[in-house]
């Protein structure tokens, strides 16, 4: 399934197809809190002088929907109403969908619906990372505090669900979820699907989650995992030699071998030169998967342990015609704009105290009101989503967001310089409250742009 939508989704977002008489308009859903289910309609324009009819259509994700089909008439408009369940998306959100029509040449058609999902709390994809993980020692444990400034009071109120294999624990302060893995845990990575599933106090968004990442060393391990395919051209043959071996140099039985989330296939070998407690897999990658970055899953299945050791499978499909420079830029490419938003630029921070004082970089029509005006100016915004005010009644907090609507960023010159206001209509003249401006970046993470500064409401 991946692997087909994958290579649709590259199509979709091409645009429409030359010469196509149906006109197809991806649908933007705007900005939502996680696990909203958002209805966003996709709208098909038909160009031509006959009637188009469109079937078959489906979603990428199951928990995500789309109306089966419809007749778009001649020189008119017909509409798939789409539905997305946000779960834990964070930050700028695509979903594909696609479709059949009967229109010569563009059977195969789809469309997206993009949205920006946003959490409540402060953590950016919060984690509970337990590190490299031996099952024969003691086990470890973990904590994370969750904290939110968008909620009063914020408290988990429950632990929905969780991986069997972990213990999981509400703290008495209502924020902290302690976890220790079990000796049943999963061999090899754990980051994928797995989380501590929690019902929260947000009247915006129920639920929250939290990831567990772990790399857990049983007895059979491989020789990398992920395992490393570098970089494959189409036209060749792809094969790789996975090395899995005993720890307590045991001889093992490997039964069934599964390759998931992309194309290929799997079978064990005796490794060269014979050796107890090892074996080899050849892992052959189908040349028609689609192109770019692909991230399979090798299975092993060791019957006697009772266990199934899953090995990531991680490389680049290119062309024979494309052009590279550097294997490990490719490999990360789909991952860079969030590497780069988590660093703090200091050109972005500023003093609240000189903004209140002085006038942004381009003079603008002062908002009409009585509340604090806060203005403040900022270069370099090319991975800044938007902006939230946060208010306290004193310096110590606790500081909540007042501002309902994210402030959307704006962009002029080369350095996508954006200067900005603010009004707090609800601040009670005469008192004295402490604002600070903070960042939400494109992929949903969160950091402060000024610190907390003191002002007095006229």
């Amino acid at each position: 399934m991946l692997v087909t939508f994958g290579l649709f989704s590259m199509l979709a977002a091409a645009g429409d197809p030359p010469n196509a008489r149906l006109g197809i308009l991806p649908c933007d859903a705007g900005e939502h809190y996680q696990f909203e289910v958002v209805d966003c309609p996709i709208e098909l324009r038909n160009a031509g002088d006959k009637p188009i009819h469109v079937s078959q259509a489906k979603a990428r994700f199951p928990w995500d929907s789309i109306d089966t089909g419809a007749t778009v008439p001649p020189k008119g408009v017909a509409y798939l109403n789409a539905k997305v369940d946000l779960r834990n998306s964070e930050g700028r959100t695509t979903r594909a969908f696609r479709f059949t029509t009967d229109e010569p040449n563009h059977a195969s058609r789809g469309s997206e619906v993009r949205a920006f999902a946003m959490s409540v709390l402060d953590q950016a994809k919060p984690t509970l990372d337990f590190g490299a993980v031996k099952l024969d020692e003691t086990l470890p444990e973990r904590s994370i505090t969750l904290s939110s400034r968008e909620v009063k009071d914020f408290r988990v109120t429950a632990i929905e669900s969780k991986p069997e294999w972990l213990d999981a624990t509400i703290g008495k302060d209502g924020r902290t979820i302690t976890a220790r893995l079990k000796a049943n845990a999963p061999w090899g990575l754990i980051h994928h699907d797995d989380f501590v599933k929690l019902k929260i106090n947000a009247p915006q968004q129920p639920s929250a989650w939290i990831a567990i990442e772990a790399q857990v060393v049983g007895d059979v391990i491989s020789d990398g995992n992920p395992f490393q395919m570098g970089v494959m051209r189409t036209g060749g043959k792809h094969e790789f030699l996975v090395r899995v071996s005993s720890r307590t140099g045991k001889d093992f039985d490997i039964g069934k071998l599964d390759v998931t989330r992309i194309k290929g296939t799997a079978k064990s070998e005796a490794c060269v030169p014979a050796a107890k407690g090892c074996q080899l897999i050849r892992v052959e990658v189908a040349d028609d998967n689609p192109l770019g970055k692909l991230e399979g899953v090798l299975n092993v299945d060791l019957p006697k342990l009772g266990k199934v050791l899953p090995i990531e499978l991680v490389g680049m499909l290119l062309s024979p015609e494309t052009k590279i420079h550097d294997m490990n830029e490719l490999i990360n490419q789909q991952t860079q704009e969030g590497s780069q938003s988590r660093a703090t630029s200091a050109a972005q921070s500023m003093d609240l105290t000189k903004a209140l004082a002085t006038s942004v970089k381009k003079e603008m029509p002062v908002l009409p009101g009585n509340g604090p005006l806060l203005k403040w100016s900022v270069a370099h915004q090319d991975v800044i989503y938007g902006y939230v005010i946060y208010r306290a009644d004193s310096e110590s907090g606790p500081f909540l967001r007042v501002n309902k609507q994210t402030i959307p960023v704006v962009g002029e010159g080369d350095d996508k310089s954006g200067s900005y206001q603010w009004r707090d209509d609800s601040a009670e003249s005469g008192k004295t409250y402490w604002y600070s401006i903070g960042v939400i970046n494109r992929n949903g993470s969160r950091q402060d742009l000024t610190g907390a500064q003191k002002v007095t409401a006229k």
